[in-house]
């Protein structure tokens, strides 16, 4: 398209008019006048990338692989050769230490024969004799090196420990130095009568051994005795010293007579081993074979050497290649770039040229689709901008209509629901009253109806604006629980609101589209929920200095709502299921007026739900700290009252006028109502207020003919939510509360009443009423904010005196007792 409809609200200037295809190109930004790299260079660096890139890949991977192997192949190599020496040092331990045996069994050393002498030299044998049991030398072979070796006291007395540990066999003992300074080991075997078969044997062979083993500069071997003790090393001095390597990890697990490869940090040549071990386990002795993992890293450095110049050539020779290419795939490229410019600006007359020579089969199919292209875009770009402005004059229209629509049902519902609560007022048989309530009810769900089309139609058109104003949070929340107070109770539902002592604030907020959001959740989910509870939830979610983000929550224990469902129902004429609206009723504005609400508050709605377990709604907005009373508690807060009254506490709920007082109390004929009467009158007063909560109807005729008879001007409420209504309304002298009651308790109640005393200044004594007289009862009504309690059956006796203790001042009883 040469044009872009969602971009433009107006049609492109006509072709061939210089003028107006100037004024195009000041508005739309040439492409020979776009900065960026070019696409030669871009391929050229695209295929230096594509080569070059695992060219030094293959590089690094040599060097390392080549390091990797070196250090996977050489410990295996190290540990085959340890375990070849320990092989060859066992055999060189069995033989010893069978040739020890037959030279100490028998008269072996009495009459010893020439062949059993040279085998003993040809093992290193220094010494072999026969100690009684006192340790002195019984007989022996005399110098088999040229001189005598007896061992020290110390030295016997361990190897006598050796013989007692090993019975009847020979045993190696470990390394120590004789007289001259030289690292020999002992064999030992007990023999008959408590004597002791002893073998002195140089460490020349082990020697040996080790020093036939070596690689590069630093890498050997090394072997220790059964303790750790070094017998052969490179160092000299570890040799002559017989240095204790029991603490270091290999030779440890060595010890323990495990064969195994590690590494470990070298303290003779300061730098880290690859190493293979093993064990020697019938004589006690292992085996270390070791090489510096720096050697093997040299070796792979030689490999990335050689990688990397083998990279370097390859890469000089790819870009010399790479840039004779892509000049020559470039070329028609920027011909069809050239021809993008003429259209764009304004000579849509020009086409892309067959293009000749080696120019690949796609640029020749781009050209040709290129050309294709700007004919139909010809065709097609008048129709385009002529069902823009259709499609934009439609939705005007639309919108427009709505709103028409919109208050012309209003105006005439208003005064079709005001006639019928006018003819309502009228004398009126029963059958017409059902038909007029039904009338009524109808008309104003109706009108709720017509109420959110227009809320719609004006977020729609962005006339709807929010009024601020103060409002006390509780009693918003309150007003909602009362509103479908008789919606829950006519199905069966406990409906209740938790809002925390924190809240109990007055902010500033649009009051009333708040209460639509809340009123439309809470609705809903009475709506869904054929048995269990509806539970309203407040927080605060965010503190932003004077400004709150508060969260809403209703849950309910309803149908709930399945998971696919659940982003479409905030939509527009939407519910979670077409049954819906069938079953259950509704339009399917609620949620999506809520959630364009909401938004208007800086704020956002959401639902949590699973089929058959309920569902839970939430929205935030967001709202600021007022210092000011709303209208209605400034009505409260200035309304006089008896100089004795005390100050009541907030609710949260809305202005319900009370029940109408009863007819003027009959004249006081006993000698309670007398006295009752004596001590009002010394106060000034004549008809205290009280209001009586109690939901059993024979209950309620019984306390307030006890409250006439005493001259008591009697309020009745049927249930906590209407005596916080009824309590909020107007002033009372005292409040009768009955504790169990449903929807709201008297606790709750009682909690709620206490609330408003912040706002207001003023309280007012609270009398618990309740038929449980059990311990404790009294203590949970104190805590509940209550001043006192009556157990039922209520006595005009008891009735009285609890009257007289709190509307009486005591300085007055006393007083009137003198």
């Amino acid at each position: 398209m040469l044009t872009a409809p969602g971009d433009r609200g107006t049609a492109p200037p006509p072709r061939r008019e210089p003028s107006e295809g100037h004024g195009s190109r000041s508005s739309v930004r040439s492409p020979s006048s776009v900065r960026g790299p070019r696409l030669c260079n871009l391929l050229i660096i695209a295929f230096l990338i594509v080569v070059a890139l695992p060219i030094a890949a293959l590089a690094f991977w040599g060097s390392r692989s080549s390091f990797r192997l070196e250090m996977e192949s050489v410990p295996e190599r190290h540990l085959l050769i340890a375990r070849n020496l320990a092989a060859a040092m066992g055999r060189y331990g069995e033989d010893i230490k069978a040739a020890f045996g037959v030279a100490v069994d028998g008269n072996g050393l009495a009459a010893p024969a020439p062949a059993l002498v040279d085998l003993l030299t040809s093992l290193d044998f220094l010494h072999v004799c026969i100690l009684d049991p006192d340790g002195l030398p019984e007989t022996g072979l005399k110098g088999l090196d040229g001189r005598s070796h007896p061992p020290g006291a110390p030295v016997l007395a361990r190897l006598r420990d050796l013989v007692a540990a090993n019975p009847g066999q020979v045993a190696i003992s470990a390394v120590y130095h004789d007289d001259d300074g030289r690292p020999v080991f002992y064999l030992v075997r007990a023999l008959p009568n408590g004597r002791m078969g002893l073998g002195v044997v140089s460490t020349a062979y082990l020697v040996s051994l080790q020093r036939s083993v070596m690689f590069g500069d630093k890498g050997y071997a090394m072997i220790v005795d059964g303790k750790g003790h070094v017998i052969a090393h490179p160092l000299p001095q570890w040799v002559a010293t017989g240095r204790d390597l029991s603490g270091e990890p290999l030779v440890a697990a060595i010890l323990k007579g495990q064969t195994g490869v590690g590494s470990f940090h070298s303290t003779a040549y300061g730098t880290d081993m690859v190493a293979g071990y093993a064990a020697v386990p019938s004589v006690g002795w292992g085996v270390l074979v070791s090489q510096p993992i720096t050697e093997l890293r040299e070796h792979s450095d030689e490999v990335r050497t050689l990688a990397v110049m083998i990279a370097a050539s390859s890469f000089i020779g790819v870009l010399c290649l790479t840039w004779m290419f892509a000049l020559s795939l470039t070329r028609p490229l920027r011909q069809v770039a050239a021809i993008a410019e003429a259209v764009l600006a304004g000579n849509d007359e020009v086409s892309v040229p067959r293009f000749r020579g080696l120019v690949p089969q796609e640029i020749r199919r781009l050209g040709a689709a290129f050309n294709q292209m700007l004919a139909g875009l010809r065709r097609t770009a008048a129709e385009t901008r002529q069902a823009l402005h259709q499609a934009e004059m439609s939705s005007q229209a639309k919108t427009q209509f709505l709103a028409n629509m919109s208050h012309e049902l209003r105006t005439p519902l208003n005064e079709v629901i005001g006639s019928i609560e006018l003819m309502r007022l009228t004398d009126l048989t029963q059958p017409q009253r059902r038909y007029l309530d039904s009338a009524l009810a109808s008309s104003k769900a109706l009108l709720r109806v017509v109420d959110d089309i227009l809320d719609l139609s004006k977020i729609e058109t962005g006339k709807l604006e929010l009024e601020m104003a103060p409002f006390h949070l509780p009693t918003l929340v309150h007003d909602v629980r009362l509103l479908l107070a008789d919606q829950a109770r006519a199905k069966g539902l406990t409906l209740a609101a938790v809002v925390p002592d924190s809240l109990n604030i007055v902010v500033l907020g649009d009051s009333h589209r708040l209460l639509q959001i809340l009123s439309n959740l809470v609705g809903n989910a009475v709506k869904f929920t054929a048995s269990g509870s509806v539970t309203i939830r407040v927080a605060l979610e965010q503190e932003l200095g004077s400004g709150l983000r508060l969260r809403f929550e209703v849950s309910d224990t309803g149908i709930g709502i399945a998971a696919g469902q659940q982003a479409t129902i905030f939509e527009a004429f939407a519910q979670s299921d077409n049954s819906m609206t069938r079953r259950y009723g509704g339009t399917g504005l609620g949620l999506s007026i809520a959630r364009q609400l909401c938004h208007m508050m800086d704020g956002d709605i959401g639902v949590r739900s699973e089929p058959g377990l309920g569902s839970t709604f939430w929205f935030t907005v967001y709202v600021q700290r007022s210092t000011a009373l709303p209208p209605e508690v400034q009505a409260i807060a200035a309304e006089p009252g008896p100089e004795h009254s005390s100050p009541a506490a907030p609710v949260s709920g809305p202005t319900i006028a009370a029940p109408a007082p009863s007819s003027p109390p009959p004249a006081v004929s006993t000698p309670a109502g007398r006295a009752f009467q004596s001590a009002l009158r010394q106060l000034g007063l004549s008809a205290p207020s009280i209001l009586l909560v109690e939901d059993n109807p024979a209950n309620m005729r019984v306390t307030v003919a006890l409250l006439e008879t005493l001259g008591c001007t009697v309020s009745t409420a049927t249930d906590g939510l209407q005596a916080v209504a009824a309590y909020r309304s107007r002033r009372f002298d005292l409040v009768l509360m009955d504790c169990q009651m449903p929807e709201m308790d008297g606790y709750e109640a009682t909690r709620a009443m206490r609330q408003l005393e912040h706002l207001t200044g003023r309280r007012t004594p609270i009398i618990a009423v309740t038929a449980h007289a059990m311990p404790g009862s009294r203590e949970a009504s104190l805590a509940a904010g209550m001043d006192d309690q009556l157990t039922k059956p209520l006595t005009l006796s008891a009735l009285t005196d609890m009257l007289l203790a709190h509307l009486v001042p005591a300085e007055t009883e006393r007083s009137a007792e003198r």
